[in-house]
């Protein structure tokens, strides 16, 4: 398991800009854990390194001094444990707990990643109190940490209990979502070593998700992401992937093995010896060990003398690694926990009795703040209370007349709907009433010539003209009444209706009104009524108002996307469908657009009063709050929406029936 610091970021992400490195500083700190390298600027770190001595000890220091630490992670470790270590001193000296975290942070991650494994848990094991205490969400980085050192000493099952115990911190996932990339990525590689290959790749997908949205943001762990990648694929003999993802990362260890098992000598040593080269650098001891182990084995078939060398190498990185040095500190971690946990009880009880001075001083200065306010408040009350009765009057008045402007619009609709049905039969009765009188202009000559047959003729077309007049007034009539009927003042009293013909009668209305604004307005209109829907016993003029906002919103849709977006070749043309449908003990009445949609994250809000995604002036918010009222409360019915955006809308209506 591999845990490289290279530096892999583009050169133009690493610029001397101060604002912008800024800005990734905080990317990185925030979102993805606090201790992940930050790239290196030369510029920013010689002239913070000529201003800390003249710095006082501070917090804005202790910061400094922790982002020194981070940049050199990836160039010179050494360095790292420097500045982490003074930023530690000055942490603990002026009490700045949130500090000395970031500082530990710095450099137990340094020490894990080049085998110090003692040294790593000791700094981890000083900061664990600290964050329990000042910041438990870093407790998270904590036990990532951990799993680094518990891979360097080869218990990996300790390992992934560390990773799990990191996932199920209940801060997990409550930040950004891509502070959730260095837990997923433990995880994944820890199941890999454990040879659990469907946990392993089960994280791998997750990871894969972070890979293309913050690569560039987080270089390290976009790194081994695709270390990761490779490794699965090499597992699954898919070498040609693995070298994919090795050179994306990039990975010479991981190169090396893969040209070993594909017996392409020359590639495997390249490779393993820049791998080899880049891990004495970084003293990584597992690195050491796995890059001079494929070189061993590669010189072993051509070159006794450099195998044995690199034998000798791979031995005396593992020695180092478990010394006896190293197993004494083991045992003095358990004395330096104590010694921790004591100085944290001196640090907690110093907290507390300057916390009961301030608090004395605190509560005295409350209850002269206190009595102060609410002599102020009784004076305040009586005018504030005025006041609210004014603005509370003046609310109730501005929401009426909103809502009997909404009513209005609606009617508006109706109207316009009702004028040009009117008006088609009334084309019809003028431009025959023009044919008759020159036909009995007609007339009138063939009786003073005495032309029979031309008079029968005539006759008979003048006789067709009224027909066709009697007809077309009678059409007119007939609306009039109908619209009289729907137009009349409702007594809150359901009567029996056809469902089908209001619902289609409403359409014709809502749409000629439209098209007597915007004559260039087509909409497709298709039906799917239920033939055994039979009489259904409501208000018409309460389901026609409803039936109008939905109407309207549909045409704005389809419109709005044929301006703005337009309707691709081989798209269904802008349309409206229609349904009802008759269940055991309720009507449902469906209402589908293919119109622009209505985006996710506003779904939940369109029933809420005055609230309109259209221009000012187009909407007043109130169509579909009033509809909802009508189905809720008038007839215990529900009405819900859903829809995609760009694709359709869809309104479904739902009341009981008896």
């Amino acid at each position: 398991m591999k845990y490289s610091l290279r530096k892999t970021m583009p050169h133009a992400l690493f610029t001397p800009n101060f604002k912008y490195l800024a800005l990734l500083i905080v990317v990185i700190k925030s979102a993805a854990g606090f201790a992940q390298p930050t790239p290196f600027d030369k510029k920013y770190v010689d002239s913070v390194i000529v201003l800390l001595p003249k710095m006082s000890d501070s917090k804005a220091k202790v910061e400094q001094l922790r982002l020194l630490a981070s940049m050199h992670l990836m160039v010179n470790p050494a360095l790292t444990i420097k500045y982490a270590k003074e930023g530690t001193a000055i942490a603990e000296r002026i009490d700045d707990p949130v500090g000395e975290i970031g500082c530990l942070a710095q450099s137990a991650f340094c020490y894990a990643q080049s085998g110090e494994w003692v040294k790593a848990t000791n700094d981890v094991n000083k900061a664990i109190p600290l964050c329990e205490k000042y910041d438990p969400a870093k407790l998270i980085y904590m036990n990532n940490i951990m799993v680094i050192v518990a891979h360097t000493k080869g218990e990996n099952e300790m390992a992934l209990q560390y990773s799990l115990k990191a996932l199920r911190n209940p801060a997990f996932g409550s930040g950004p979502e891509i502070s959730n990339w260095p837990t997923y990525m433990q995880l994944g590689r820890i199941y890999y070593i454990l040879n659990r290959l469907d946990s392993s790749r089960y994280y791998a997908d997750i990871i894969s998700m972070y890979v293309k949205k913050y690569a560039k943001a987080i270089p390290d762990l976009a790194r081994n992401s695709y270390i990761l990648f490779g490794n699965l694929a090499f597992s699954s003999k898919d070498y040609p992937s693995a070298i994919k993802n090795y050179h994306l990362a990039p990975d010479e260890i991981g190169l090396a093995k893969t040209y070993q098992i594909l017996n392409e000598h020359d590639s495997a040593v390249f490779y393993a010896k820049i791998g080899l080269k880049f891990n004495l650098i970084q003293k990584d001891p597992l690195g050491i060990q796995e890059s001079s182990k494929i070189l061993a084995k590669e010189y072993a078939k051509s070159n006794p003398k450099e195998a044995m060398r690199y034998l000798q190498i791979y031995s005396d990185s593992k020695d180092s690694l478990y010394n006896s040095q190293k197993l004494r500190q083991l045992e003095q971690l358990k004395l330096n926990e104590q010694e921790n946990k004591f100085e944290l009880q001196k640090r907690l009880t110093a907290d507390r009795n300057r916390f009961m001075q301030l608090s004395l001083g605190g509560v005295l200065a409350f209850f002269l703040i206190l009595a102060i306010i609410l002599w102020r408040n009784n004076r305040l009350k009586h005018i504030a209370n005025q006041e609210l009765e004014s603005t509370l009057e003046k609310l109730k008045t501005t929401q009426a007349q909103l809502i009997q402007n909404e009513k209005l619009a609606s009617l508006g609709e109706l109207t316009a709907g009702i004028a040009h049905e009117i008006q088609n039969p009334l084309n019809f009765v003028n431009n025959f009433a023009e044919v008759s009188v020159e036909l009995a202009e007609e007339l009138d000559e063939s009786v003073s010539q005495g032309d029979t047959k031309m008079i029968q003729a005539l006759s008979h077309d003048l006789r067709q003209n009224m027909i066709h007049i009697a007809q077309n007034g009678q059409r007119a009539s007939d609306i009039v009444r109908s619209m009289l009927e729907h137009s009349r003042t409702t007594t809150g009293e359901a009567q029996s209706t056809d469902l089908n013909n209001l619902a289609e009668e409403y359409f014709k209305l809502a749409y000629h009104g439209i098209r007597s604004k915007d004559p260039d307005f087509n909409i497709e209109f298709v039906t799917d009524f239920d033939e055994n829907l039979g009489q259904v016993k409501l208000v018409p003029q309460d389901i026609g108002r409803v039936l109008l906002n939905l109407y309207s919103n549909a045409f704005y849709a389809v419109k709005k996307k044929q301006t703005e977006l337009n309707y691709a070749e081989g798209d269904q043309p802008p349309t409206l469908w229609l349904s009802t449908k008759r269940l055991k003990n309720s009507v449902t009445l469906k209402v589908r657009d293919n119109g622009t949609g209505i985006p996710t994250e506003i779904l939940r809000k369109i029933f809420q009063p005055f609230f309109t995604t259209k221009p000012t002036g187009q909407g007043t918010g109130l169509g579909l709050s009033l509809s909802y009222d009508i189905i809720a409360k008038g007839y215990a019915g529900e009405i819900y929406v859903s829809s995609e955006p760009g694709i359709f809308t869809e309104f479904v209506i739902c009341f009981p029936v008896n």
